[in-house]
């Protein structure tokens, strides 16, 4: 709703709808906004703004020009069932034992290196142990057998767009001449490449506008740095923060329980929720002997 309604106030006042850029997570959330956006300045110029995913864009991006860094634009994005097929088939090529090195686990692997921005002599460099120097030769040959099959996975579509911005100036400098205004959504699930790829494109005109909350930072295990909205008034001294604090599902009983618990994490920024929808129910505290037992009380309830 927020970037939504930005988005509308944005064109109303001064820009063209070709000038926005709107990124979400999710393709779903995406629909939605494109949906939000074009309820409120129109279907034509909501389809001249450009909303999508990271993944989504960044696929756009290199179908037009990362003939720069040695991409056809007719690359083929593998998916996981690819991606699987062709672990199988590398580690039956490099002898090792499927048993103790899983495909789902080499792939995790590797898609956290991609995800901070650690290409294959990083991630050689960095092994410090008997697993991490095999996954390396591992993530060596994915990576050489990505390239001659002329194919790309999801996390190199991120990957490879933060290169390419920051080896071809020129190819940067026209979408950050395109996009003047960048909003992103769930801003707190950005991972490393994420945040390289928004820093890069408000380079030149410092318009940058993210929604997120820290304390729903939950995907750390995908490589979502929490840092990056912590320390976002850091990166832009300028930044004004707006604090949404009003809270429409719950009562206030319910928001003042989740404070005091949440208000003890190390590392957030300071906020209190409030609801004009009244203090509502005490609380109850159902002390359960296993989680069966805690299924069937929630069941009952």
């Amino acid at each position: 709703r927020v970037l939504a309604h930005r988005v509308a106030y944005l064109i109303a006042t001064s820009y063209k709808p070709w000038q926005i850029l709107a990124v979400t997570f999710t393709n779903k959330a995406a629909g939605e906004m494109r949906e939000r956006i074009a309820g409120l300045i129109g279907e034509e110029a909501a389809r001249e703004a450009t909303i999508g995913t990271f993944h989504s864009i960044c696929a756009r991006i290199l179908r037009r020009d990362g003939t720069s860094i040695g991409l056809s634009r007719s690359f083929t994005i593998y998916d996981r069932a690819d991606q699987v097929a062709l672990m199988r088939t590398l580690l039956r090529r490099l002898d090792l034992d499927e048993k103790r090195f899983s495909p789902a686990g080499l792939l995790a692997w590797i898609g956290q290196r991609k995800d901070e921005m650690a290409d294959v002599a990083t991630a050689t460099r960095q092994a410090s142990n008997y697993y991490d120097e095999t996954a390396a030769r591992v993530y060596k040959a994915y990576q050489e057998q990505l390239v001659e099959d002329d194919a790309a996975d999801f996390d190199d579509l991120l990957m490879h767009v933060v290169v390419l911005f920051e080896q071809h100036p020129d190819v940067l400098a026209k979408y950050q001449t395109r996009w003047q205004q960048i909003l992103v959504d769930e801003y707190q699930d950005t991972n490393r490449a994420q945040y390289l790829i928004c820093r890069h494109l408000a380079a030149k005109h410092k318009n940058l506008a993210v929604v997120g909350d820290d304390d729903q930072s939950i995907y750390s295990w995908r490589g979502a740095d929490l840092r990056n909205i912590l320390d976002f008034e850091t990166d832009y001294p300028k930044a004004k923060v707006v604090k949404l604090e009003q809270n429409y599902r719950s009562t206030q009983t319910i928001l003042d329980a989740a404070h005091a618990v949440v208000s003890r994490n190390a590392g957030r920024k300071d906020k209190r929720l409030w609801t004009d929808r009244g203090a509502g129910n005490a609380i109850t505290l159902f002390d359960a002997y296993n989680e069966y037992e805690e299924a069937e009380f929630v069941a009952r309830q």
